[in-house]
């Protein structure tokens, strides 16, 4: 007895040994990527200077408000919100900013782990967060002011919530308030979320039998917080705008952008959209609206070429899917700005080398193996599959892009490591003639099939 309790505390502890160095691991190679590639005291890529100006004015005490100084909706409000929170501390300091950035990442690698083990075993989500660890995709956006790293930690700390009531039948109120609330946030971080927000009820309500009323209840109380969570951001830009906009008015451009002549046409454009925004078809007929009218009318434009043009259709979702789910990551680790004066050391390594397609030439293989071999499980991994189709179909809708592709990465990697470690116990009972293989879920002691 005691033997067997000394045993199960010495693996107890190299395991939060094992996972104290995958997280410090995910620390410093987000650190290394922060210090040696983007620099201190920068907002110059892609869409942080809006968040950045956001923020400030936030801390500020003027408002959500964009870089033309006036009222804006153009981007989803909490991260900006959490940003301007920090900044309201530490004044508008980007470098405060990455280093929140770098904190919300380690912590993704922390949610994968605990996801994986749940879903699956410790051994499971000890190897899918070694791989979230060193993954480029996350480790690129660890850096920057973007919205997706409390994003995706909001995303996994929904699931880790109602995962135990969607799996087991049981349902608890308690559970589901609180996953209302992550959903109404996750939303606010990103609208795809609002996806999941319904997602997660109709699970509920479609599964066994019994105790229909409760789950009812339970999905009922679900939404409803979920809404409350959202309802002051399009209120607040009804008395702002004039407008009720429940999320964002960034849909409309993203989405003309994305689809137009000049992304058939144009094989730089294709899958992706075009750049500069002043580009598209029809520009000057859309340059001189005011934020809510552009928004309206670039989603008309580009609903218009969609219908008056059905035959591309085809070819432009292929060529989108196909840059989401490109092993060329696009992301060469290389300055995104001045402040690193010409690279050296490890930004002229990174300059050479393609990190992503290294990365994911080595795990995506992994990641399909384990799509088939957990299939038996399907019914416990249906929200897995709901991130990995919804950005999927996204990306479809609108652009193919490595960073559209974040959210999915920690799934990639949980199913990536079930494989693995399902390989590795195959080939053990091939050697000793029995029948592979089994995933053992140590947190219930029952083996589960992955074939």
């Amino acid at each position: 007895m005691r033997g067997n309790g000394t045993m199960r505390e010495g693996r107890a502890l190299r395991l939060s040994t094992a996972l104290a160095v995958v997280l410090i691991t995910a620390l410093v190679v987000r650190l290394v990527f922060w210090v040696a590639v983007v620099g201190f005291d920068t907002t110059g890529w892609g869409d942080e200077p809006d968040y950045h100006t956001i923020a400030s004015s936030i801390a500020a005490g003027e408002g959500f408000r964009g870089l033309e100084g006036v009222p804006t909706a153009t981007r989803p409000p909490l991260y900006p919100i959490a940003l301007g929170g920090l900044y309201s501390l530490t004044g508008p300091n980007t470098d405060a900013g990455r280093a929140l950035q770098v904190a919300l990442g380690v912590l993704i690698v922390l949610f994968v782990y605990l996801l994986a083990a749940r879903l699956f075993s410790k051994k499971v989500a000890l190897i899918a967060a070694g791989l979230a660890a060193v993954n480029p995709g996350l480790v690129y956006l660890s850096a920057l002011l973007m919205t997706e790293n409390l994003y995706i930690l909001l995303l996994l700390g929904l699931f880790l919530v109602v995962l135990e009531d969607l799996t087991s039948g049981r349902v608890s109120y308690v559970r589901f308030a609180a996953g209302g609330v992550l959903a109404g946030l996750t939303a606010l971080a990103r609208p795809t979320a609002f996806v999941f927000a319904l997602a997660v009820p109709a699970l509920a309500l479609a599964g066994e039998r019994e105790n229909v009323r409760r789950r009812v209840r339970a999905s009922a109380l679900f939404i409803v917080l979920a809404l409350l969570v959202i309802a002051p951001w399009p209120i607040r830009n009804q008395a702002a705008l004039g407008e009720w906009v429940t999320f964002t008015t960034h849909g409309g451009i993203t989405f003309y952008e994305s689809n137009n002549r000049l992304v058939n046409d144009v094989p730089a454009f294709r899958g992706s959209v075009v750049l500069p925004r002043t580009a598209v078809p029809r520009w000057d007929e859309l340059a001189d609206l005011d934020e809510v009218e552009l928004d309206r009318q670039a989603w008309a434009m580009g609903w218009e070429f969609v219908r008056e043009n059905p035959e591309l259709l085809p070819r432009m979702a292929g060529w989108k899917f196909a840059r989401f789910w490109r092993f060329d990551s696009g992301l060469r680790l290389q300055p995104t700005t001045d402040a690193v004066a010409g690279p050296q050391g490890i930004a002229s390594l990174a300059t050479s080398i393609d990190l992503g397609l290294v990365y994911w030439a080595i795990v995506i293989p992994f990641f399909l193996l384990g799509l088939v071999a957990t299939f038996r499980l399907r019914r416990d991994l249906v929200l897995l599959y709901a991130v990995i189709v919804v950005h999927t179909l996204l990306a479809v809708a609108f652009h193919g892009s490595i960073r559209a592709r974040a959210p999915v990465e920690p799934v990639i990697t949980i199913f990536a490591a079930a494989a693995a470690v399902w390989a590795v116990e195959a080939h053990k009972k091939r050697r000793r003639g029995a029948t592979p293989a089994s995933v053992r879920t140590e947190r219930t002691g029952k083996p589960e099939d992955v074939c």
